[in-house]
């Protein structure tokens, strides 16, 4: 018989990656200093360049981030405005962050400062949703038409 009070010799592994919580960085994000960043901080991270050549159209980008539940992260905030790509948000139930600013410095160090919150915010609630990602890293729901 096994002793209860026994510990376990497995070791914990501090950067433990989330299930369900993968990043998808759009063609405007998709560069190695941001990818390496986030893998450097324990994130699953899908790169555009995996999957497209350049750049494509939002309807088959958001058909892509939708289907394989993936967060998509973006400078695009007026997806979330235009008819056809709210839709899609909506059928495809895609968390989606975009950045405030085009304008923020170091895009992995913000993203580094706003994981935490954007694991909350999709711990606490399931999409479809938009959020706003400020260059301080803060992190806020936004409404969907």
């Amino acid at each position: 018989m096994v002793d209860p009070r026994q510990r376990s010799k497995r070791r914990s592994n501090s950067k433990k990656q989330h299930k369900g919580f993968t990043l998808y960085l759009c063609h405007n994000l998709d560069y190695d200093g941001v990818a390496n960043a986030l893998q450097r901080n324990g994130t699953r991270v899908k790169r555009h360049r995996e999957f497209f050549s350049g750049e494509v159209s939002d309807t088959k980008l958001l058909a892509k981030v939708g289907q394989h539940k993936w967060i998509l992260v973006t400078f695009d905030q007026k997806q979330r405005t235009r008819a056809v790509e709210s839709e899609l948000i909506k059928r495809y139930k895609i968390r989606h962050f975009a950045f405030t600013s085009s304008q923020i410095g170091d895009v992995g160090e913000v993203l580094g400062k706003a994981i935490p919150a954007m694991r909350n915010l999709c711990k606490r609630k399931e999409g479809p949703f938009c959020a706003s990602i400020s260059k301080s890293g803060n992190v806020a729901l936004k409404k969907l038409p």
